[in-house]
């Protein structure tokens, strides 16, 4: 009792010691190279600076990695307390508590599993319970530090940003060591991986040249047309990556980003970013730019120099490794090869003691005297002792000379070379230690530089022939002179790959065939996409600086006094010519510190100037930090004589000055600068003015005045001068993007809510951690963590998989991979969420040897790059082994295989292999193939991958390989699925490796997410608590606690459309404008839609019909507000050519548009107008304000167009898509348009379906609702009524003698049979759309036997009409011989015969319908018809049979009754006149002729829509159909009309009916 207590207490105690550090992983003895792992989740967000607008998101591993030849010992740290698992157990802790805990992840998994399993196998499996600080499962490590660590992302990024401080002191020296028998030079020298396949030799020794083997085949390396090429040839990345952000660097050379980051006033050159604070791929996955430049070993470059010199102190080079330093250290140490005395010689002559601290000599030994006496008995000394000065060079110096020379006249004897290389030098028959030497260049003067005298040698070296031998190929272009191959890729890059020039001379470059060069407008030139941009224009007229900066629209460059645009110019039209029109008050004028109107209105009110409104800044004169405010009001001016100023030099100098005595201009001798909107150069020379309120007033410019520079003010007119604001013209460029200013409210603003509350729901955001730690500790561990191990805190190293060893000291061969994963848009879930598998796979047998996880929600994650490394099984990569990476998506809701991707690794021999791609997830997963290539036998399905024709075996649980004939043991968790032995596919609440671990968070009872949002747990590897609500449209917030902002939209048209695309348009200051686009349909029974929006903006357009209306206009985006606005003809936009006068339109694009500003002033309601570029509002100053606005939006979703008949596929977002839905073409409707209005397919369905509201009560539905069923119900209940009494009529044995009155008895019966199955019909569909019942078994009874019923009802009931016509004939024409048994035999064999014959007829309908359920807002289902071609022939002819022909016989039956009983009647009374008979024939007998018309007149409406070309075009007016449909069902009511009332012998007999009724009912 007492042992349990305390056992209690101490796992009480126990709780307490809580850790917030991130889980450690992989802690299990499986792996002797890769355990103890921390995960680095790295989020890297947008950085506007560099023009990046999306997230990266790493996922990197932390590891230890030690050689197989590093010794590991188990060795115990800091332990609170030690347990075993039973313990745990007994004491009621869960797994869930452990999590809590310091504590290796994978121990907690299996104590859930011994939990789970009750596995009495583990009862003494050991739990440490580490002190506060220590972690590990023998609690083993520590960081040493003072506070946990709540993010190890977090820390790596910090640690690296300690860094900084010691840049150009640190020495990071990591080596590639997989190139067997590569010699770099003298140690510690060694190869790094960027420097393979560089364009340099940079192995030299035995093994000559091996870093260059095999790369001429990335020269030869060609793209598809939707990819960029990266320029080195090792990787095609797809086209939408290419300038997506400069920090984005996708090509493993960095040439997709542009290297110089440029203004509009000047061009900045710019180094690529430092690499010492950084771990991302920007710098450990990337190469240099260029050919022949250095690697610095962290993604920095020296500066491109064909002949960069180790040797040499080449000041600035690798500030972040030291590497430079480090090895030019390590080549002149190397001269202590030579003996002392000659290495004293070399030392003091060539300045070693500027490189070398703590020598074995120093500066005092290299007097002439002590060196006179030394004895260096070689003749010739090289230095350096390899041929690598300027990386082909090795001189070699007289010893003689190195003693009796000055310091200064050091030159060497000879320069030698590796005869491999500089074949292009003078040839020389001179050799020394089998290299060609050749004498140096002339000694000019002291201090001459022998590497700058090099330079010309170097470049022939490096610029001249091929490394390796090239073969001609349609890919590669042969400098001629320069005896060289390159890539066609490379002409006209600007940078010179060819000693002559030839590559960057080249005339022929437009006829490449390369869709990706720029075509320069001013000249035939095209240049390649890695030339764009750089330091100079490469087009004659500049024009290649805008690729770089799409945001720059010409609109807002048109007469802001700005020039220097010649790639504007058209026909002599510059975009400063025909300004008249443009006002000096624009939002692209205002606040630039320019005065462009002349009363200076532009520059006042301005943001960040500390004066109030309606003041101006005015600085002090030989004073610049100090200024004034001067109030408008109060500045005046005197006019000037115009007529005698002196324009020689075109300035007009004005007297301004300030006064606030308010008497001081009572006389109007002065100009007020408050009192004319307008100042005008009328009113400053002093000229009358017709018109002081102008309509346009123009830049100054524009009216013919100039200003001196600084424009001053005298302040009280006693001499003080202030500078009020600059005149001078500007030639540079000037950043603008669209402005909202000045644009207005509309409609205004009335019920605005405070977001304070919702704004803080975000997470505030965490104050970054400041590490400080000593360059010892950084130095250790390289590109590595330093961690600590044991009490006596012995340093080990945690190391990111790029680099192995016990010092992260060695470059691991890997593959790095960026993944964009994009959505088509699904139709049926906004909120899509998926499980990618990334495999590294080996293409003989398709074992998994290395994967990754993503766990990707499309609605969230859409702008990421996801960045993760995949390691080789072995070290080095086995070389009889290909590889390639499969990509697996599974549904994660669900885990169904939804498909696959297939990645080559296109150049095994590049030590790392960098892939860039994007992979779009198409709306509905693949199915699997019915025909394949490949056996899969009876444990797998066969599929085709996504994005090729090659095909795959997708195994069954517990089957593996190729074939899926390798089985396996998986330890996965029952509800989860294992895709092999060691990885599982968790479900959504679970995880760990092997999903026994449950996540606290969106548990079923305790879900955070209110209104119906979706809990998602989010494992970021931090915070196993973290999730993510996925809110409904209506609602927003990090819980879906605050409703969404709304917008109201009312219809004030005559048409009601179906649909609307709702664009906004959104401003930013610091990027272009995004355009959102919404595809809404509206509910058949409003006319008015709700928007919801959880974005800011600034302007709603909505379109439909091919028209624009301005719904929305917000000068300043409001957070949060409640907007009801209309849409009528007042708000439509314009199109401009019925604005502008025909001359104006022809104009050139450029001209025309200075007349853009017409249609505002001319049209005072108009609100807006387009043209087929633009879409431009007018604002509160009647300005026309224009944007860039693209009409002819492609509607396929990017390919995957999954619409029916010809319906064009609409996605909400062209990048970024949650849902894409279908628009559909006339006459079809449906989530896929699969749903259509034409012809018989017209059924109560098409005509009325959308009119029932789901989940709503029938009382509650709409007049059409509600009506119809009253109708429905009247006529049941009138169906009844009539059948009844029709069947109690001819159930007389007097009538029933006869076939006829047995035909009759039937059709009363099919009567209210038919009305019966038509109410049914009705309340079904009602009943189904409204969702009370949603039995799918049911609905697809009905479906398949209700129409079909009522079909052959009808026509039953038409062809017993027939056969009542055609006994009343015979009888007619037998007369008195007419037999009345045998047509009462007769009819009984009839009825069947012919129920049966029109039930075959109709056998298609039930065949061709099915269910669908339509995935739109409403959730839907239907009962569809689909009709193939000769059925829909068939179907229309069997229509007109059971229609026509009855009426036919009818009509023709009717005619022969009458002119047979004419005739008889002639005979008998012959007094009587022919035409006297006749007509009382007729009128005895027109009720067979009356009956058949009335029955035909009501089958026309059903005849008409069967034979219908067009479709009913709005189902929102549905009436005109639905009364011809109703009618279709009047027959049935008509029996007693038809058929009783006419004929006396029926109507005794119902009128005896009738008093047998009254009799009982009284």
């Amino acid at each position: 009792m007492h042992g349990q207590l305390l056992c209690s207490i101490m796992l009480l105690s126990m709780t307490v010691i809580k850790s917030d550090v991130s889980y450690l992983h992989n802690t299990h003895d499986n792996s002797k190279t890769i355990f103890d792992c921390f995960y680095a989740y790295i989020i890297d967000d947008r950085d506007p600076n560099y023009k990046l607008f999306f997230r990266t998101n790493y996922l990197t591993p932390y590891c230890r990695r030690p050689l197989l030849t590093d010794p590991i010992n188990k060795i115990q740290g800091y332990i609170e307390n030690t347990y075993t698992f039973k313990n745990l157990s007994l004491q009621g802790i869960t797994s869930k508590d452990l999590l809590q805990w310091s504590l290796s992840i994978d121990v907690i998994e299996q104590y859930s599993i011994y939990l789970i399993k009750n596995n009495t196998e583990f009862d003494e499996f050991i739990f440490n319970n580490c002190s506060s600080l220590w972690f590990g499962s023998n609690c083993q490590y520590t960081f040493n530090l003072s506070m946990s660590i709540e993010s190890f992302g977090d820390f790596v990024k910090s640690s690296f940003k300690a860094r900084e401080q010691y840049e150009g002191k640190i020495l990071i020296h990591t080596c590639y060591s997989h190139l067997s028998g590569c010699y770099r030079g003298p140690e510690p020298m060694c190869l790094d991986w960027r420097e393979i396949c560089d364009g340099k030799i940079d192995c030299i020794g035995d093994n000559y040249g091996i870093d260059e083997e095999r790369c001429d085949e990335l020269e030869i390396n060609e793209c598809k047309k939707d990819e960029y090429r990266c320029h080195n040839g090792a990787q095609c990345i797809p086209f939408e990556f290419f300038r997506d952000g400069r920090s984005s660097k996708d090509c493993l050379d960095g040439t997709d980003e542009a290297e110089i980051f440029q203004t509009w006033v000047f061009l900045i050159p710019q180094l690529p970013p430092k690499c010492i604070d950084s771990m991302l791929f920007a710098c450990e996955e990337r190469t240099c730019r260029q050919p022949h430049v250095f690697s610095c070993g962290d993604g920095t470059c020296g500066i491109f120099n064909a002949a960069f010199n180790l040797v040499t102190d080449n000041q600035g080079a690798c500030l972040g490794t030291g590497r430079a330093a480090y090895y030019r250290q390590a080549i002149y140490k190397s001269a202590k090869r030579y003996p002392n005395d000659c290495y004293l010689l070399l030392f003091c002559r060539l300045g070693f003691n500027n490189t070398l601290q703590n020598d074995t000599y120093n500066i005092t030994d290299c007097s002439r005297g002590n060196l006179s006496s030394k004895n260096c008995t070689l003749e010739d000394l090289s230095f350096p002792l390899e041929p690598i000065f300027n990386g082909y060079f090795q001189p070699f110096y007289s010893t003689e000379s190195l003693i009796k020379c000055d310091n200064d006249d050091i030159w060497p004897t000879y320069i030698c070379t590796n005869p491999r290389l500089c074949l292009y030098l003078p040839n020389t028959t001179h050799h020394m230690n089998d290299l060609d030497c050749r004498p140096p260049p002339r000694f000019l003067y002291h201090d001459s530089d022998l590497s700058f005298r090099l330079t010309e040698n170097s470049e022939i070296c490096a610029l001249m022939g091929n490394i390796n031998k090239h073969k001609s190929n349609p890919s590669l272009f042969y400098c001629e002179k320069s005896h060289k191959y390159i890539s066609k890729h490379r002409l006209i890059d600007g940078i010179q790959d060819c000693y002559y020039n030839e590559d960057e001379l080249y005339k022929d470059s437009c006829l490449l065939n390369d869709t990706q060069r720029f075509n320069c407008t001013s000249e035939t030139k095209c240049l390649s996409p890695i030339g764009i941009g750089r330091d100079q224009p490469q087009c004659k007229n500049k024009e290649d600086l805008e690729i770089d900066n799409p945001e720059m629209f010409v609109y807002i460059r048109l007469c802001n006094h700005i020039y220097d645009y010649p790639e504007l110019e058209q026909d002599n039209e510059n975009d400063e010519t025909n300004c008249e029109w443009w006002p000096c008050h624009t939002p692209y004028t205002r606040c630039d510190n320019v005065f462009q109107c002349a009363n200076g209105i532009d520059e006042l009110n301005c943001p960040n100037v500390n004066c109030n409104i309606n003041e101006f800044n005015c600085e002090i004169i030989n004073s610049p930090h100090n200024y004034y405010c001067i109030p408008q009001q109060y500045i005046y001016e005197k006019p000037v004589d115009c007529i005698n100023h002196d324009f020689s030099d075109n300035s007009l100098y004005r007297n301004v000055f300030y006064s606030n005595n308010l008497t001081f201009n009572i006389d109007k001798k002065y100009i007020s600068w408050k009192e004319k909107t307008c100042l005008t150069k009328n009113d400053i020379c002093g000229y009358s003015s017709t018109n002081d309120q102008q309509v346009i007033c123009n830049i100054v410019e524009k009216e013919g005045i100039r200003f001196n520079s600084t424009f001053s003010v005298d302040l009280y007119n006693n001499g003080t001068l202030c500078y009020i604001a600059n005149h001078t013209t500007r030639y540079g460029r000037v950043l603008y993007y669209f402005s909202t200013w000045n644009l207005g409210y509309f409609p205004p603003i009335i019920n605005q809510i405070s977001l304070s509350s919702q704004q803080s729901i975000n997470i505030k955001p965490k104050k970054p951690l400041e590490l400080k730690t000593s360059i010892e500790l950084i130095e250790h561990c390289n590109r590595g963590i330093v961690i600590f191990e044991g009490k006596t805190y012995e340093k080990k190293c945690l190391c990111p998989p790029n680099y192995y060893g016990n010092r992260c000291q060695w470059q691991n061969q890997r593959i790095s991979l960026t993944l964009q994963i994009r959505t088509v848009g699904s139709h049926e879930n906004k909120h899509s969420i998926y499980d990618i598998f990334i495999y590294l796979i080996d293409d003989e047998n398709e074992i998994i040897h290395n994967y990754e996880e993503i766990n990707y929600i499309s609605s969230i994650d859409c702008n990421t790059k996801y960045n993760r490394y995949l390691l080789y099984p072995d070290q080095p990569k086995n070389p009889n082994h290909t590889y390639s990476i499969r990509i697996g998506i599974y549904e994660k809701l669900t885990l169904d295989y939804y498909g696959s991707w297939n990645l080559s690794i296109p150049f095994p021999f590049l030590p790392v292999n960098r892939i860039s791609t994007l992979i779009r997830i198409p709306s509905e997963k693949f199915q699997p193939l019915t025909k394949c290539s490949i056996r899969c036998g009876t444990h797998g399905k066969c599929f085709k991958y996504i994005n090729s024709t090659k095909e795959l075996c997708h195994c069954d649980q517990g089957y593996s390989g190729r074939y899926c004939n390798i089985t396996y043991q998986h330890s996965c968790s029952s509800n989860s699925i294992a895709l092999n032995s060691s990885i599982c596919l968790c479900p959504l609440n679970k995880f760990g490796s092997k999903c026994y671990l449950q996540y606290r968070s969106c548990q079923s009872n305790n879900s955070s997410c209110q209104n119906n949002g979706k809990c998602i747990p989010y494992n970021n590897y931090i915070n196993h608590d973290a999730f993510i609500c996925l809110c409904p449209e209506n609602f927003t917030g990090s819980y879906c606690e605050y409703q969404s902002n709304k917008i109201v939209i009312n219809f004030k048209i005559n048409s009601i459309p179906l649909s609307i695309f709702a664009h906004y348009i959104i401003s930013y200051d610091d990027k272009k404008h995004e355009r959102i686009t919404m595809f809404k349909k509206i509910p058949f029974d409003q006319y008015s839609i709700e928007l919801f929006y959880t974005i800011p903006f600034n302007l709603l357009f909505i379109e439909f019909s091919n028209n624009y209306y301005l719904t929305v206009l917000r000068e300043k985006s409001i957070r949060s507000e409640m907007i009801s606005t209309n849409i009528n003809q007042d708000y439509k936009c314009e199109n401009i050519n019925k604005l502008l006068n025909s001359t104006i339109l022809n104009y050139k694009n450029l001209r025309r548009l200075k007349y853009y500003q017409l249609p505002c002033i001319e049209n005072l309601k108009l609100k807006c107008f387009y043209d087929d570029k633009y879409m431009c509002v007018c604002d509160k100053d009647r300005y026309s304000n224009c944007f860039d606005f693209t009409h002819n939006t492609s509607y396929d979703c990017q390919g995957y167009n999954y619409c029916e008949n010809n319906g064009r596929c609409f996605q909400d977002n062209v990048t970024c898509p949650s849902t894409s839905v279908c628009i559909c073409e006339k006459c079809h409707y449906g989530s896929k348009c699969q749903l259509n209005s034409m012809g018989f397919s017209t059924s109560l369905d098409v005509i009325f379906g959308y009119h029932i509201k789901p989940l709503i009560s029938l009382t509650k539905q709409s007049k059409a609702v509600k009506i119809t069923a009253s109708i429905t119900i009247l006529m049941l209940i009138f169906s009844i009524i009539n059948g009844s009494l029709s069947i109690l009529t001819f159930k007389s044995e007097s009538l029933l003698k006869v076939g006829c009155g047995i035909y009759l008895l039937t059709n009363s019966i099919i009567s209210i049979l038919t009305i019966t199955i038509f109410t049914i019909k009705y309340f079904q569909l009602v009943i189904f759309q409204m969702k009370s019942i949603t039995n799918t078994s049911f609905i697809n009874f009905s479906c398949i036997l209700t129409d079909v019923l009522l079909k052959i009802l009808l026509s039953f009931g038409d062809w017993l009409n027939v056969c009542v016509a055609i006994e009343r004939t015979l009888n007619a024409i037998q007369g008195i011989s007419f037999n009345q048994s045998k047509s009462r035999y007769i009819a009984k064999y009839v009825i069947p015969i012919m129920l049966l014959l029109i039930s075959i007829s109709y056998i298609h309908d039930p065949i061709s319908r099915r269910i669908i359920r339509d995935y739109d807002d409403e959730q839907r289902t239907w009962c569809i018809l689909e009709y193939s071609t000769n059925l829909k022939k068939y179907d229309k002819f069997i229509n007109i049979f059971h229609v026509l022909i009855p009426f036919i016989i009818n009509i023709i039956s009717a005619i022969c009754i009458t002119i047979l009983v004419f005739q008889m009647r002639l005979k008998t009374k012959k007094k009587s006149t022919y035409k006297k008979l006749l007509l009382i024939q007729i009128q005895q007998n027109k009720h067979l002729l009356i009956s058949p018309c009335i029955l035909i007149l009501l089958s026309i409406p059903r005849l008409i829509i069967s034979f219908l070309s067009g479709c009913m075009e709005s189902i929102r007016n549905p009436w005109l159909y639905l009364t011809g449909y109703y009618i279709s069902f009047v027959p049935p009511l008509l029996i007693i009309i038809l058929f009783i009332l006419p004929s006396k012998t029926y109507k005794q007999e119902f009128m005896s009916i009738i008093e047998k009724i009254n009799f009982f009912s009284e």
